[in-house]
């Protein structure tokens, strides 16, 4: 019995140092082939000495803040320029923290966050002096999400493609067969007056692309990670600057990187006409 509960003990703690990270391979055959073309360029890259998961984009037109979760500390980390400059504490359940979700609206905050062991979404109004749950559509699989203006959106780590729902009520779950490994962090942005989408996974280092047009998703294409990584661990996109945001590990730090992005025929739209094209 004693050898039995040190191998759960060992496996449960190897499960949050992955960061519920289960897949073991890595893709070796190229990414398919979309129509379009992605280059991504680093802005800037800085180091930090916590995790850095999920992220998602706080925003008022002027100011940026990305947020970050740190599974290890509980709390959520609010970034500007690389460095810490908020920190939102997370409900005492939520111990296994990845995703971050944001409402975009800063005179009403909500935040949702997400467990990869448990199957709860955790939401606050008050900015963590109260937390309450409801039921998570990806389950225990929800990794990075983030928030269109109408609807959340999450990634599915056990192959099970994305999500796209509104908190406890209409959820659809929308097929990925083109990424190969395990999904990580998720960022939507305004694209040619549809959504975009952009996929990152733990282990296959590529960001894979696609666009939401209020009835189907479309895969659009796949570009390398722009520098070597050990593995992927969130997205966010800021309207603001118009730059990608993406956290990543070497091995031994943890990453928080501003990236330019271009997408062949790419037009920046607003939230706004996002909405208004349903």
């Amino acid at each position: 019995m004693k050898i039995i509960l040190i191998l759960i003990v060992l496996t449960t703690f190897a499960f949050a140092s992955d960061n519920g990270c289960t897949d073991t391979g890595i893709s070796s055959n190229p990414p398919v082939s979309g129509s379009n073309s992605v280059t991504l360029t680093v802005i800037n890259d800085w180091v930090q000495t916590n995790q850095v998961l999920g992220l998602d984009v706080w925003e008022d037109g002027t100011d940026v803040y990305v947020l970050g979760t740190d599974r290890t500390n509980q709390q959520v980390l609010a970034y500007e320029d690389g460095a810490i400059a908020a920190v939102l504490p997370l409900y005492a359940t939520n111990t296994n923290c990845f995703g971050i979700a944001f409402n975009n609206n800063v005179d009403t905050e909500v935040y949702h966050t997400n467990d990869w062991v448990l199957s709860d979404l955790y939401y606050t109004e008050d900015f963590g002096s109260n937390w309450a749950t409801i039921t998570n559509p990806a389950g225990s699989s929800g990794r990075g999400m983030d928030f269109d203006g109408t609807d959340y959106w999450s990634t599915n780590a056990d192959g099970g493609g994305i999500w796209r729902f509104q908190p406890g009520a209409a959820q659809e779950n929308l097929s990925i067969p083109e990424v190969p490994t395990q999904p990580s962090g998720l960022a939507v942005f305004p694209y040619n007056g549809n959504i975009g989408i952009a996929i990152t996974t733990y282990n296959t280092h590529n960001i894979y692309f696609y666009q939401w047009d209020g009835s189907s998703l479309d895969y659009m294409a796949a570009t390398a990670c722009p520098v070597a990584v050990s593995s992927s661990a969130g997205l966010a996109y800021s309207e603001t600057d118009g730059c990608l945001y993406w956290s990543y590990s070497d091995g031994s730090n943890y990453h928080l990187t501003q990236l330019s992005m271009s997408i062949t025929a790419l037009q920046r739209s607003s939230w706004g006409s996002i909405k208004a094209s349903f």
